[in-house]
């Protein structure tokens, strides 16, 4: 599979023949601009292939319905936008009668946000949107991926993916979401982008994208032990963390 975006000569995405297995973990790490963000778009049917075909359980992706592929999916991207709604709807997707509410304080707590939901007067009920509603809440962009993380823990697809959802988290706070995630994802196939490498160690595989192309995979213990650029890379970040930590 290959994709290149309109008006421009040079691929984005390259010869890509690749397959997740059902229930396998998959972390897709890279540099920037290598094409993690456009490979999430073409899974999620927002893209399609230049050439070449995507399959999900042995049929083409074209061969879906819309709302039917959107059904198997559960995606948590960078920029997350909530709607002027409860914390509960959000969550659940849902503005009706239908909310299942211990599912939504369980996810909440999955990603986080169990105890400052809590601690809210309303609780779950808290509408969001400062100046949209009147007694409305403003969240921080850490606190808006963590409502998101458990909107896609909420929705019982089998397929997760998630594109750096806790890019605005430091990194304690966002070890202990992928701990949680971990368990949630039970059973489901997941893919998901960090930029934080130290993140993708629970996964089952971990595929390197380096100017469009696939260049490494394997287990995070057989890429170390491959001393190629993964490696590289996470030694890189590893030196970075440790200064930080003195520095604090």
């Amino acid at each position: 599979m290959s994709f290149t975006y309109p008006g421009s000569e040079k691929p984005t995405l390259k010869d890509l023949n690749l397959t997740i297995r059902p229930g396998e973990k998959i972390a897709l790490v890279g540099l920037n601009g290598a094409g993690k963000s456009t490979l999430v778009k073409l899974l999620c049917g927002l893209y399609r292939p230049t050439s070449g075909t995507i399959r999900v359980g042995g049929r083409s992706l074209s061969s879906y319905g819309r709302e039917e592929y959107f059904s198997l999916i559960a995606a948590v991207f960078q920029d997350v936008k909530l709607l002027p709604l409860t914390i509960a709807q959000n969550v659940a997707s849902d503005n009706g009668d239908g909310i299942d509410r211990e599912r939504v304080r369980q996810c909440l707590s999955l990603a986080g946000l169990g105890e400052m939901v809590e601690s809210l007067p309303k609780k779950e009920d808290t509408p969001l949107g400062r100046g949209v509603l009147d007694d409305g809440i403003e969240l921080s962009g850490g606190e808006r991926q963590k409502v998101w993380m458990a909107r896609a823990f909420y929705k019982r697809a089998p397929i997760l993916i998630l594109d750096e959802p806790t890019a605005a988290l430091d990194p304690l706070a966002e070890q202990e979401i992928y701990e949680k995630y971990v368990r949630m994802s039970e059973g489901k196939t997941s893919l998901f982008i960090s930029h934080r490498l130290a993140s993708t160690r629970f996964c089952d595989r971990i595929w390197l994208l380096e100017n469009g192309r696939v260049t490494e995979q394997g287990s995070h213990e057989e890429l170390m032990r491959k001393k190629g650029a993964y490696a590289r890379l996470f030694e890189v970040q590893g030196k970075y963390y440790r200064k930080e930590a003195a520095k604090a």
